[in-house]
């Protein structure tokens, strides 16, 4: 079969140059218009019954984690000018699109009995920004013959206060959740500059905006790590910059596609799916590295660049794939486990990997098909004596020391299901987040 299929992409060299290429084309226009996904990520399956309760709860009740927190800290918070930033702040914030209410110690009601018309009435405890520093006392000694609000929106012992702003739900998984989170932080930190205090930043659409924030920033760099990476190792195999040029093109044309795959699919780009470019380079760089090294090894038998060019399809094209399907296998698994973004992940990754298997397959071959033969000194890296010396040494432990290798993983398998067993599980929205980022700790 591989004879063959060598024979069809050496022959029809252009026919799969533009098929390639128109692929690749849309599969970028379909990466320009990937999203990010704005939701937490569904780990639970949909017919779980935590889940079934969950939803559930949200029809009844609405929305969850739709307030974001503001806080501040300070005994001395009842002057005209604090107070009065904060009121103002409150406003600002109520005005911004996405907002639905905000509620601080300059937004608050009493409850007001009218007799006459036999029912309770809300009247705002501040209907103004204040203008005077008694009218400002007036205020705290209102809001302190309230205990209601005591430990909720204030605290009498420690002079914290809190401002808990809700987001209107039909945006709260949006794009425009972003922008939002960023002017409210931008503007409680002039509040907190121009009054000298430290203003802390929590809430569900906080923590779920630096979440999305991070993917994005991590994605870059995992790419960008794992582009350097096997560039370098790359440049150390074959000490051949045209090697490590064309190569990480078939790479990059690869991860278009991964990108673009995920957006045909209709999916979001979640903390999972993240990964999958990165995944592709480095899965693809060692499915070039096997073809280019029979590619030379077949060449520097018998000088014929065609020659080696079809037994490298031929040779490598078998062993690739297998190793490829395995690889693409496993990560389909997770496509039945029911869980929503686990299934996502599964998909994408598994298609990506056997797309990135035929891309190499087709492409290596048809570009150095283009190029000059390689030159003797591009095949000294076949006969380097430390590598050869090294799996000599490898060969020999196998075949002579069998015992001491079975001990050796014994002994690793122990101390692996210890580990194993002081895995413990939990909850928080934040475990996996790295504990030296900002919004961890302010």
């Amino acid at each position: 079969m591989f004879t063959w299929l060598a024979r069809i992409i050496l022959r029809n060299r252009l026919l799969f140059i533009v098929l390639i290429g128109a692929t690749t084309l849309f599969m970028g226009y379909k990466a320009t218009t990937i999203q990010l996904s704005y939701d937490f990520a569904r780990i639970l399956p949909d017919n779980d019954e935590d889940f079934k309760a969950y939803e559930s709860f949200k029809g009844r009740f609405g929305e969850d984690g739709s307030v974001m927190v503001l806080g501040v800290e300070d005994k001395n918070f009842y002057t005209l000018k604090k107070f009065g930033d904060w009121y103002r702040l409150g406003d600002e914030i109520k005005s911004m699109d996405g907002i639905e209410e905000v509620v601080s110690l300059a937004r608050l009601y009493n409850v007001i009995k009218n007799d006459s018309a036999r029912k309770f009435e809300m009247k705002p405890i501040v209907a103004h920004a204040p203008t005077s520093q008694a009218e400002v006392d007036s205020i705290k000694t209102e809001i302190e013959k309230l205990p209601f609000y005591d430990g909720f929106i204030r605290n009498s012992q420690t002079g914290a206060t809190v401002m808990a702003i809700t987001f209107d739900k039909s945006k709260l998984n949006t794009k425009n959740r972003i922008s939002v989170v960023k002017q409210i932080k931008e503007k409680a930190e002039a509040f907190g500059l121009s009054n000298k205090l430290d203003v802390h930043i929590s809430g569900l659409p906080y923590i779920r905006t630096a979440i999305t924030s991070k993917v994005v920033e991590e994605m870059k760099l995992f790419m960008l790590l794992a582009v350097l990476v096997t560039a370098i190792v790359l440049f150390v195999f074959f000490r051949n910059f045209q090697v490590l040029f064309f190569t990480l093109i078939v790479v990059f044309v690869s991860v278009i596609w991964s990108i673009g795959i995920i957006a045909v699919l209709g999916y979001k780009i979640t903390i999972l799916s993240g990964l999958i470019p990165p995944l592709i380079i480095v899965i693809g760089i060692p499915n070039a590295i096997l073809l280019l090294n029979k590619y030379q090894v077949e060449y520097s038998r018998h000088n014929s660049q065609a020659k080696a060019l079809a037994r490298m399809v031929q040779r490598i094209g078998l062993t690739t794939f297998l190793a490829n399907v395995t690889t693409s296998i496993g990560f389909f698994v997770f496509y039945f486990t029911n869980s929503r973004i686990l299934m996502e992940f599964g998909l994408v990754a598994a298609i990506n990997v056997m797309a990135t298997w035929l891309i190499s397959l087709i492409l290596i071959p048809i570009v150095y098909s283009y190029l000059a033969p390689p030159d003797v000194k591009h095949l000294k890296h076949l006969q380097a004596p430390r590598l050869n010396k090294l799996l000599a040494s490898v060969d020999r432990w196998v075949h002579l020391h069998p015992k001491y290798i079975y001990a050796c993983v014994s002994v690793i398998m122990l101390i692996s299901f210890y580990g194993i067993s002081k895995i413990s599980t939990n909850g928080f929205v934040v475990d996996d987040l790295p504990k030296k980022i900002p919004f961890m700790w302010i």
